[in-house]
């Protein structure tokens, strides 16, 4: 197994946190997808939040007590913790268990979720809190003394009893594609995570990067045959017209701009010889894009991004565990054509 670290590339995979899927048992099926992306030698796994969903921090630590190096991409938002209480929370668990998280921001959330919060804030102001959120909790996270007094934030000599050790500091990203959610990532000195383009596009000269580095969203279904990744794809994710309808009205209902920037790529829902997909997206299977294909073809989408600059891939929630094992080798073929 190459070490993409090498590299400088980073793997998580996603492991589901949300409410109502017909489990049995959460914790069993968090725990199952957790060890999957361990053994596949993975970094670890976003745990996102939304109000459908169980709470990111317990989920982070019952990953963390049942797993030997997975680390939690954990998605925070400004409502849902306070900042001290976000520092406290990586304290906890670094010293509890001497391991670490690593940190998504994220301005919002659904529409739905941020009415029902109260939140009314619009879209470029939630980046401006969030800058002021992410500061603040890096200031104590690194063991200062916090002192702010911001539009939304005023913290009067916070600090944290036990600081977090060095190693154990959280890797962080800010989410988003939008000018103010780059203006965010790079006001922090932090990369940023977006849901990706075509390839060949987000390559381009024309796309403003986030100069600290960037890091995508997608799915992945590589097989050895081609064939056989286009018929699992298709088994898993049909064109469904009340998916459409569901998706039609979720971008109705607006408030991101990566939703209808998804919306708007100009390919056909079949496009011969392009391994960039839509469908699990245009369809409300999920919401990222896909890449399909035999290694190679996927190897080939993988490497146009890393030109681009990607550096940090977030994969949808596996189906199974040959799922990250595929994925891992289209990466690392990706990676081995990598100038040197």
């Amino acid at each position: 197994m190459t070490d993409l670290a090498t590299g400088g590339v980073t793997l998580y995979s996603t492991v589901r946190s949300s409410i109502g899927h017909g489990q049995t048992s959460h914790l069993r099926t968090l725990l199952e997808l957790a060890g999957w992306v361990e053994e596949a030698g993975y970094r670890g796994g976003l745990v996102y939040s939304d109000n459908t969903s169980m709470d990111v921090w317990l989920a982070a630590q019952a990953a963390i007590a049942n797993t030997d190096s997975f680390v939690p991409l954990v998605a925070v938002q400004p409502w849902d913790k306070t900042p001290f209480s976000v520092a406290r929370a990586v304290s906890s668990l670094a010293h509890l268990y001497g391991r670490r998280v690593d940190i998504n921001f994220v301005s919002g959330g659904f529409i739905r979720d941020l009415t029902v919060q109260g939140d009314t804030l619009a879209h470029d102001a939630r980046y401006d809190r969030l800058t002021e959120y992410a500061t603040a909790i890096r200031t104590l996270l690194g063991g200062g003394m916090a002192n702010l007094d911001g539009d939304y934030y005023t913290l009067r000599r916070a600090r944290l009893t036990t600081a977090v050790p060095e190693e154990l500091l959280p890797t962080a990203y800010v989410s988003g594609s939008s000018p103010a959610s780059l203006r965010a990532g790079e006001a922090l000195g932090l990369g940023q995570l977006s849901f990706p383009v075509l390839p060949e596009v987000f390559a381009g000269p024309g796309v403003r990067k986030n100069k600290f580095g960037s890091g995508i969203s997608i799915g992945i279904i590589a097989r050895d045959d081609s064939a056989e990744a286009w018929r699992i794809a298709h088994k898993r994710f049909p064109a469904d017209p009340e998916g459409a309808a569901r998706m039609k009205l979720l971008l109705s209902a607006g408030g991101s701009s990566w939703q209808p920037q998804l919306a708007s790529v100009p390919i056909p829902d079949e496009a011969e010889g392009q391994p960039y997909w839509l469908v699990p997206f245009r369809y409300h299977h999920t919401f990222c894009p896909y890449l399909v294909g035999s290694h190679d073809e996927v190897a080939r989408a993988v490497a146009t991004y890393l030109s681009g600059g990607i550096r940090t891939f977030v994969l949808d929630i596996p189906r199974e565990p040959d799922d990250l094992w595929h994925a891992r080798i289209a990466v690392e073929r990706a990676v081995a054509a990598l100038p040197r």
